[in-house]
């Protein structure tokens, strides 16, 4: 039995660096509000930590219909043969060890610190280049600097840049160039500098498609685990495509070859286990990709980022595979609104214009919520089967 934990502040937690970090509201309340998204993809012998008796309301109401985990009671912790949290961090490590987790069943803090470096964007450059020295088409390699005349150089080189703190939270840490320097991009990567260490400047990639390739870390060992094909705005998650990975597959090969990407994802295969070798992370990781045009002509970025920790990719990808009706297409969405009752007016109108319909125990057509919804809600995450 494990225990899953969501924290989605802890891309904002490896940042910081420090056990204890203390997350800021706006990343506390996607925490509480999608803390039972770990039902969806945990094993059924394993526990999920839910913080409030509204998760627990929620986790019964659909047991009646679903085959999911049961709720941590605290009472279980020397029953656990591990942790499954989110993503792993010294904070989340040191959460874990208050609620009362035996330190055998936690990653050291060695394995926290490497972790933490192969988290940082840095290890994109490292992919990239070992994936072009196997043959695989790659754009120019982005470069790592830690001088800020050198990043005002790159900057002012190209019509279009793009410019990355190393760690930062989803869709945050990044702002583009336009050829020349302004005090915003500016105070942007000499701040970055200073507390990160260096930034990460790309050139500027023209976006046909974004999606990634998710992968699982056993023993040392990775495995493929399947496509996740996601909307995304100015590096900002939005969703999914829930299809079967055939009829991804089929989507992407109107731009590129299906042999690219089996030949990347051979390659990238390999690549990830010497790069993730003996760094003491185990779990699903994700690696996002695009599909841009280059002056006409349709390319592959074989590496934009590693996710090494659970994401909505992978979410989506099991939740497609154990409960919707095999074939069938939808949309996996997670959504924010910042006025009061505004989610359950949405919930609300989703369950009468696409009733939840299932067939042997698998969605056949309709919408369901994959997390409780009350007039509190600042954030859903929910499925719509077509």
């Amino acid at each position: 039995m494990k225990l899953h934990i969501f924290n989605p502040e802890n891309d904002l937690a490896l940042a910081d660096g420090g056990a204890a970090y203390c997350p800021p509201p706006a990343a506390s309340r996607i925490a509480y509000d999608l803390a039972t998204l770990p039902l969806w993809f945990a094993e059924t012998d394993d526990v999920v930590f839910l913080p409030d008796e509204i998760h627990h309301d929620y986790c019964r109401s659909i047991s009646s219909q679903f085959d999911i985990p049961g709720p941590y009671d605290g009472t279980s912790a020397a029953m656990l043969a591990g942790v499954v949290p989110w993503g792993w961090s010294a904070q989340i490590r040191r959460r874990l060890k208050a609620m009362g987790i035996n330190d055998c069943i936690l990653p050291t803090e060695g394995s926290i610190d490497n972790i933490r470096a192969l988290s940082n964007r840095k290890t994109s450059i490292r992919i990239l280049e070992s994936l072009k020295g196997m043959g695989i088409d790659t754009p120019e390699i982005p470069h790592y600097f830690t001088d800020p005349d050198d990043v005002a150089d790159f900057i002012c080189s190209l019509q279009r840049s793009v410019v990355k703190a190393p760690w930062s939270g989803s869709g945050k840490g990044i702002l583009w160039g336009i050829g020349h320097v302004e005090p915003p991009m500016e105070n942007f990567y000499k701040g970055i500098i200073k507390r990160q260490g260096g930034v990460v400047c790309e050139h500027y990639l023209d976006p046909v498609q974004e999606f990634a390739m998710e992968f699982l870390a056993t023993d040392g060992k990775i495995s493929f685990a399947g496509y996740s094909l996601f909307n995304a705005s100015n590096g900002s998650y939005s969703g999914n495509i829930m299809a079967t990975d055939a009829e991804i597959e089929k989507v992407l090969s109107q731009y590129v070859p299906s042999e690219y990407l089996a030949a990347a994802r051979v390659s990238l295969t390999s690549v990830l286990e010497r790069i993730i070798a003996g760094s003491g992370y185990e779990g699903y990781l994700g690696v996002d990709m695009m599909i841009y045009n280059e002056g006409g002509r349709l390319r592959l970025n074989p590496c934009m980022e590693l996710n090494l920790r659970m994401n909505m990719g992978v979410v989506s990808r099991i939740f497609y595979d154990r409960y919707v009706t095999y074939g069938k297409r939808g949309r996996y969405s997670v959504e924010f609104r910042k006025e009061s009752s505004a989610v359950m007016r949405l919930h609300s109108s989703y369950m009468k214009d696409f009733p939840l319909r299932m067939d042997n125990g698998r969605i056949l057509r309709g919408y369901i919520n994959l997390s409780p919804v009350t007039e509190e809600s600042n954030y859903i995450a929910y499925v719509i089967v077509e």
